[in-house]
């Protein structure tokens, strides 16, 4: 199966002015979004082209701001830029902020072609403050929705066509900015990229918004999706992509399949994923509405009662930070203790529940084939 790497190497020599903008385009700016760019814009720059980075950023070395293995986020960030079609495009308004308190994790840029601009949200790094605010995007508005709001408002100017998108964490906040975004504004905006993101929690966001915005929507998710499906954005154009990876790994833009230049789609997403993202839904919505900000409180004061502030800095020392989280949850409230037994406990009550509806499916269709042939 073919790659991002693969499409940029094929469509390299072709420049936005003679082929446009395609999806493939969009999962390579979505992923771009990942390289930590501070050190290209610590001189003071407002613009600088992608192909004018490597003296502050070589590519191979570039830091990433993801959990996992960085190595393709970096190849794909080296061909991009020594290519005709990714190389010329300016990039501007780059922002990365972060604290502890309030938890906060935000990071976006522009890139701008001759005709049209594109505002990409990052997703999850490696820290615990953008983990928790993804726990946190169940019982309220977050620091990062706010800023990717206010994001957009600002940079979207006039005369421009204008394209959204973002990854994971990134794809909820640029669902929330879409939707928060004035009219005037979004008259701009000719397409926004949901990728493989959750969607707005119906407690804490009017989900009539998602009306406006659905016809300028494209949702893409991969075949073993559980992130995105975690209180689904109810956007008509949903695409499923296949991927190199198996099981959650699949969430990583960097292994989704393309076919022919455009993502390799399918038909349905994978069973296993299915009911595991039903397993969490049936969890979370278990969770009362006034428990759930003292439940990511205490899991995140747990996990990083070690001393960790990062999953890299957490594995690093995973013995010791182990016992130090299982010491804190201990000593936690009952509702975060009894939240965190009723996970297993749901999904064996979910289990028994689909092989109840199989049986009786079974026994219906034994049934009629006992009518049919008296």
């Amino acid at each position: 199966m073919d790659t991002l790497a693969d499409y940029i190497i094929w469509m390299g020599d072709y420049p936005f002015s003679l082929i446009g903008m395609q999806d493939a385009d969009a999962l390579v700016l979505c992923l771009l979004s990942y390289i930590d760019l501070r050190p290209a814009f610590a001189a003071g720059e407002t613009r600088i082209r992608l192909n004018e980075i490597e003296p502050a950023i070589r590519p191979d070395r570039a830091e990433v701001m993801i959990t996992g293995d960085p190595t393709a986020y970096r190849r794909i960030l080296g061909l991009a830029a020594r290519s005709k079609r990714f190389g010329e495009l300016l990039l501007s308004d780059y922002t990365d902020v972060r604290s502890t308190e309030p938890p906060l994790q935000f990071s976006a840029v522009c890139f701008h072609a001759q005709d049209w601009s594109f505002l990409a949200y990052r997703g999850t790094d490696n820290s615990f403050s953008g983990w928790k605010e993804d726990f946190m995007i169940s019982f309220t508005r977050t620091e990062a929705q706010s800023l990717a709001a206010k994001t957009a408002e600002v940079v979207i100017t006039p005369g421009r066509k204008w394209y959204m998108g973002g990854h994971s964490k990134g794809g909820n906040e640029v669902l929330y900015a879409a939707c928060m975004l004035p009219d005037d504004k979004w008259s701009q905006v000719e397409r926004v990229f949901l990728l493989d993101g959750p969607g707005l929690c119906a407690e804490v966001c009017d989900l009539s918004s998602f009306e406006r915005i659905d016809a300028r929507t494209t949702r893409i998710i991969p075949e073993y999706c559980v992130i995105g499906k975690l209180f689904e954005p109810p956007i008509r154009d949903t695409r499923i992509v296949r991927s190199t990876a198996s099981g959650i790994l699949q969430h990583g833009i960097a292994t989704w399949g393309i076919d022919h230049g455009k993502p390799y789609y399918t038909d349905k997403n994978d069973q296993q994923s299915i009911w595991l993202s039903e397993v969490l839904a049936l969890w979370i919505s278990e969770i009362k509405q006034d428990e759930r900000p003292l439940f990511v409180d205490e899991l995140f004061d747990a996990l990083s009662s070690g001393g960790a502030v990062t999953i890299d800095e957490f594995h690093k020392n995973e013995w010791e930070n182990w016992d130090a989280l299982l010491k804190q949850l201990k000593v936690s409230s009952d509702a975060t203790k009894r939240t965190i037994s009723n996970l297993p406990k749901t999904a064996i009550a979910f289990e028994l529940e689909q092989l109840k509806e199989r049986l009786a499916a079974y026994e219906a269709e034994r049934e009629a084939r006992r009518s049919r042939k008296t």
